[in-house]
């Protein structure tokens, strides 16, 4: 067609979009055009205008009908049990009954289920009810249903406590609706294997999958309901729970009664994404024996048959979940997701007119059909707020350029011996040069230290996971005196060789031989160089090779995983040796500062000599070298790990990005000491970079970004970000126990944390957190086992609880059993060994708050305000914005139990008004806010919603 021509169609159409649908027919019909490609568009209008109008009808039609009670066989509602107080009936399954309920303990609202009356006297029965508990109350996942607990009525009924969520199930959107778009389909699709990849790795099968049995809930989430035929692997519960299940589900192994496994699950999803893709079930017939003889002997329908716009990888995949034969089916659900991936990108919608690119860009339209363009405008900024943390979610789509580039871990040919660590000496410093480039995207060690060893993925996957278009791979071996390296540059979208070379040299041309690497590499991908850059990448740090040699063998030491001490100690000597040769080495000063630091902020030595030797290492990497940008970055921790002045720390860290701009730990102190000053906003866009320059990093996730976000009081994205940071480290205790915490804050739920302490090893260490004692102390009192809590801490025998005395906790238990005499001796041991750490660390704003907390407790008011005033004066108050709700939240407690009640919920409305560790259901379910519970004020504070 002649481009002008559809320029005039477009013009008109366009015209069309802004009327109704009469004053849509009566300007077509003035034109007189025939024009096919115009009347098509106007076609797809109008159909678009009936189709939403029919929906909108049926919509409100459902609005007004009154919902047909559900059947209450068992009179409840309104009744109380145990500590429930049941509401309604929601609805009745195969075995039970739901009835909404209030748990009146701790003020949520739950589901109750209970057996239906013709099972409640099968012990059969009641044995798979209890196994259900136990399996689904075993699992902690974001898109598995949440069991709170298990109980029994007085009448010996037995009934779980659930949580209870909005929205509404995946069979009665099928119902209203028909066919979901290929992509909701899939991103449905995709969450329910992530939740039974949680569930068979712990060994259970859910055997009665099905859309009734998924939740769709409001936020975008998919949760798997009712795990009651859950099996464990390898436990039988009877023959005769053999066949439990809903036939349409069911897989073939099923309905013979044969063993099941997690395949079994697979089967049922690729039934339920054949119906969200079709409308229809993929094996039908009029009764039970019907449907089960077509899923035993009849293949199903090809869904693009029924629905051409069905990718084929899409179609492929459906047919695999539906193999007859369990071992062609999938083995797991990881395969499942891996490739739902690529096709979740192939099924994104097709723009097939003007019409949809209008209303796709939220132009608003006139007249009935506004309300459903909002729904749906609300639905398109929910994706984009989820695309904005996609990397938390492990998505990174789309090709990248080739400046966007991944250095592999380099292979290690050496002998095991003083030269083995050469590869990750050299491959650590190449990283560090392409930081220097600004027109490059490098991928930080930590995230591609994944990558090491002989089971590399594809490159194509590679690629894909870190977001980069060139992967550099490489090999280092040491001979004697010879230094062997071999390197190349692969272009990740074609796998094609951009540039290779070997290197022979001696061990002296260590420098020489990674500057060329970075320099060579720069040039085989096209960026630009800077006058400074070029010189930054060419010029040595020191003339003496043996130095270097120390450096870099120190660096090794740097970058291991968890900062051990042992490691940075070795890490120290190696670079001290390295001055020995060299002493105006200054980026070996600059590192030796920042083992200093990192020593001294992890608290393995918070002596003032450390802190002074950081400092005296900075001070000279920066007389030595005042352009180095590492000596900048390691003033800058000077001032924010030794001073805490953090606008100093920032000068100095805006002058290091100027030659590291591609630097993630430098991004990531940047977010750090943001957050410290309260720039949130400065603080999630440094996290942002960070996590572009280092995708694969699991504290960053953990802390610059799950942290943050429970302080900004937006509980989905750190629950996101801390699942992230266990996807990418299972083994990461810290970020489960913050998750866990997180659950306690949004929800008022235990469940997760304590099923993270049930899995924790007895003793491992936590790091900033302390010892796992902490959190089961810290568990045991908010549930109010004042028993339990005393038995616990007279066999652990610790002295702290997280820096406080054990004795305060002991205290706190005989308040809440009710023992005067021995909480007051309690409180005074604690306040005995308070007085004589103030003496010895009188600017503790820590010691100072638990000794407030004592004092108060012995009911020595007047003391236990002027600490209460002692924190509001001091340092880390008044300039971390950080640190500073956690110590008015002690304000407030000590406040609260000194009998200042007003001034104490005048600083906890300051707190759930801003960014805090507060929330309401803290406020709940932490005993220590008791004295004041019942003040009217603190009882309208109750009834605010936590927030999302």
């Amino acid at each position: 067609m002649d481009p002008r021509r559809w320029e005039e169609i477009q013009a008109t159409f366009d015209e069309l979009v802004e009327l109704d649908a009469a004053g849509r027919l009566s300007r077509l019909a003035a034109l007189g055009t025939t024009d096919p490609a115009l009347r098509q568009a106007v076609q797809d209008l109008l159909a678009a205008d009936a189709e939403a109008d029919a929906r909108l009808t049926a919509v409100e039609a459902a609005f007004r009908a009154p919902a047909a009670p559900a059947p209450d066989p068992f009179g409840l509602a309104g009744r109380t049990v145990s500590h429930f107080r049941v509401l309604e009936p929601l609805g009745a399954g195969g075995m039970g009954v739901v009835y909404s309920a209030e748990d009146t303990r701790l003020g949520r609202a739950v589901a109750l289920k209970f057996l239906l009356p013709q099972y409640s006297l099968e012990d059969s029965a009641k044995t798979r009810f209890l196994h259900e508990a136990r399996s689904a109350a075993a699992l902690d996942h974001a898109n598995l249903c949440t069991i709170h607990e298990v109980g029994e009525s007085e009448d010996g009924r037995l009934f779980l406590a659930m949580a209870l969520y909005p929205g509404e199930t995946l069979k009665a959107r099928l119902a209203r609706e028909g066919p979901l778009p290929v992509g909701e389909a899939l991103a449905i699709a995709r969450q329910v294997g992530e939740g039974l990849r949680c569930a068979h790795a712990a060994g259970i099968v859910h055997r009665d999958l099905k859309p009734g049995n998924l939740m769709l809930v409001p936020n975008g989430t998919v949760k798997i309901l009712d795990f009651g035929l859950a099996k464990a692997r390898d436990q039988s519960l009877s023959a005769s729970s053999a066949r439990l299940g809903t036939v349409a589900y069911m897989a073939p192994e099923q309905i013979r009664g044969a063993a099941v496994d997690g395949r079994t699950d697979l089967w049922a999803l690729g039934v339920m994404l054949y119906e969200m893709l079709t409308g229809r079930k993929p094996f039908g017939g009029e009764h039970e024996a019907a449907i089960a003889h077509a899923v035993l002997h009849d293949e199903p329908v090809r869904p693009s048959t029924l629905r051409p716009d069905v990718p084929a990888v899409v179609e492929e995949l459906v047919l695999k979940l539906l193999e007859k034969d369990p071992t062609s089916r999938y083995a797991a659900a990881e395969p499942v997701l891996a490739d739902l991936a690529p096709a979740a990108h192939l099924a994104e919608p097709r723009v097939r007119s003007a019409w949809t690119r209008r209303f796709l860009s939220g132009r608003a339209i006139s007249g009935k059909r506004s309300r459903i363009v909002f729904g749906t405008a609300a639905l398109v900024l929910g994706a984009l707020s989820y695309a904005v943390i996609a990397r938390m979610s492990g998505d990174v789509a789309g090709a990248a350029e080739r400046t966007a580039l991944a250095v592999l871990p380099f292979q290690n040919l050496s002998a095991e011996g003083p030269h083995a660590y050469f590869a990750g000496g050299l491959h650590d410093e190449i990283l560090t040069q392409l930081s220097k480039v600004a027109a490059l995207k490098v991928i930080s060690r930590t995230s591609v230290m994944g990558y090491a060893g002989p089971n590399t993925p594809p490159l194509r996957q590679v690629a894909k996971e870190l977001g980069v278009g060139s992967i550099v791979q490489g090999s280092v071996q040491v001979v004697g005196e010879r230094l062997r390296v071999h390197v190349q540059l692969v272009d990740a979208t074609t796998e094609a060789q951009l540039w290779a070379q070997h290197y022979d040299r001696t061990l002296d041309d260590a420098f020489a031989v990674q500057s060329d690497i970075a320099q060579q590499i720069v040039a085989a991908v096209g960026a630009a160089l800077s006058g400074s850059e070029q010189v930054g990448l060419a010029a040595p740090p020191t003339a003496n090779a043996e130095a270097y040699r120390f450096y870099l063998q120190g660096r090794e030491y740097w970058t291991r995983p968890n900062s051990r001490r042992q490691d940075l100690e070795i890490a120290q000597q190696l670079y001290e040796r390295a001055l020995k040769l060299d002493p105006d080495f200054a980026l070996a000063r600059a590192a030796l500062s920042e083992v200093h630091g990192r020593i001294y902020w992890l608290g393995y030595d918070r002596s003032q000599a450390r802190a002074a030797r950081q400092r005296q290492e900075a001070d000279a990497a920066l007389r030595l070298a005042p352009h180095l940008p590492q000596a900048h970055h390691a003033m800058g921790l000077t001032h924010y790990w030794g001073r805490r002045d953090f606008r100093r720390a920032l000068e100095e860290f805006a002058i290091a990005l100027k030659g590291l701009p591609n630097d993630a730990e430098l991004w990531f102190s940047i977010g750090a000491v943001h957050r410290r000053l309260g720039n949130w906003e400065q603080v999630l866009a440094a996290f942002e970079k960070a996590t572009e320059l280092n995708p694969r990093y699991a504290h960053l996730f953990e802390d610059l970004g799950g942290n943050t976000y429970v302080f900004l009081h937006r509980y989905a994205d750190a629950v996101r970000a801390y699942d992230r940071a266990l996807s990418l480290a299972p083994d990461f205790q810290v970020a489960a126990v913050h998750k866990g915490w997180a659950y306690v804050q949004w929800q008022g739920q235990f469940d997760t944390l304590r099923a993270v302490l049930n899995r924790m090893p007895r003793d491992p260490d936590l790091g900033p957190l302390g010892m796992r004692a902490v959190q089961d102390v810290h568990l045991l009192y908010w549930e109010r086992q004042a028993d339990s809590l005393l038995q616990f801490l007279r066999a652990a025998r610790i002295a702290f609880i997280g820096g406080e005395p054990s004795a305060l906790y002991a205290a706190w238990a005989h308040q809440l059993r009710g023992d005067r005499r021995a909480a007051r001796s309690a409180f005074d041991s604690a306040r005995v060994l308070l007085d004589s750490m103030i003496r010895e660390r009188p600017d503790e704003p820590g010691v100072h708050a638990a000794r407030g907390l004592a004092l108060a407790g012995l009911g020595w008011h007047d003391a236990a305000l002027r600490e209460a005033s002692w924190l509001r004066q001091s340092v880390v108050f008044r300039e971390d914005a950080f640190s500073r709700p956690g110590l008015a939240e002690c304000r407030a407690k000590i406040l609260g139990q000194a009998g200042e009640a007003d001034a104490a919920l005048d600083e906890i409305e300051r707190l759930l008004a801003g960014p805090s560790w507060l929330s309401v259901h803290a406020l709940r379910l932490d005993p220590l806010w008791d004295p004041i519970r019942e003040h009217p004020r603190f009882q309208r504070l109750l009834q605010r919603r936590a927030p999302d």
